[in-house]
């Protein structure tokens, strides 16, 4: 299985030089769950994409500072890719930005949160759980981490919400049998998001990051969510 990681961030190089970049957090989270797969890169963000969709068995789009409706070329260029990808059945899994983007891309809308951001362990409540949700059902819980002030308001038409919570309501959700995507960072090491959350401390506001760190200590369900998206990929790929 090859799975091709599309890369639309990056940490600030004081942080990548402590804690790696988000491509070795992928392989990390998902290597013990999917020990079979191939990880190969693309730095979507510096406009490297694949020539074509079929170049890997399936995609995972990460996170990224940027925003979905950003003008960026290279968020456009991503953009067409994934839509290509999944014109041709190629399997796409999305993470935080990516969620947002495959969102967008599929019809949905993306726009900055009234609820401001969202850092820490968040909650997220199963609404109802994929046949890849391996050990879920309605009303179970997925507990990670988060980083974000965009989120989708609107999802896509025909998309089944899998999960959310009262800050993040489409924070999971199913978009036909090969495409799913996930609001929460299950790849970022807690204490990497320590010290992320510490950089934004201005951005975000002082006792909102003083209780994002405080919540560290908090039960996360990162192997959970890991879990998960191996059984997807192995789900959408045998079907």
């Amino acid at each position: 299985m090859r799975i091709g990681i599309l890369e639309a961030g990056r940490p600030a190089p004081d942080l990548a030089a402590k804690h790696g970049d988000y491509r070795r957090m992928f392989r990390d989270l998902l290597g013990p769950a999917l020990p079979e797969a191939e990880f190969v890169d693309y730095a979507a963000i510096d406009g490297h994409l694949p020539t074509r969709p079929d170049a890997a068995d399936a995609w995972l789009v990460t996170g990224s500072a940027y925003s979905v409706y950003d003008p960026d070329p290279w968020i456009g260029a991503l953009k067409r890719f994934v839509r290509e990808a999944v014109n041709r059945g190629v399997p796409v899994f999305g993470i935080c930005f990516g969620h947002q983007l495959i969102a967008e891309v599929m019809g949905g809308k993306v726009e900055k949160a009234a609820q401001g951001w969202g850092v820490g362990v968040h909650r997220y409540a199963v609404a109802e759980a994929a046949d890849w949700m391996v050990g879920a059902e309605a009303g179970a819980e997925l507990a990670t981490l988060v980083s974000h002030q965009d989120q989708v308001v609107r999802p896509p038409p025909g998309a089944r919400l899998l999960a959310a919570s009262a800050f993040c309501p489409y924070a999971m959700l199913e978009i036909g049998p090969k495409l799913a995507t996930l609001q929460s960072h299950p790849e970022m090491p807690a204490a990497y998001c320590a010290d992320l959350y510490e950089s934004r401390r201005e951005r975000i506001g002082g006792a909102r990051v003083d209780a994002a760190i405080a919540s560290l200590s908090d039960e996360i369900h990162a192997a959970r969510a890991a879990e998960w998206i191996a059984a997807f990929y192995r789900r959408a790929l045998a079907a």
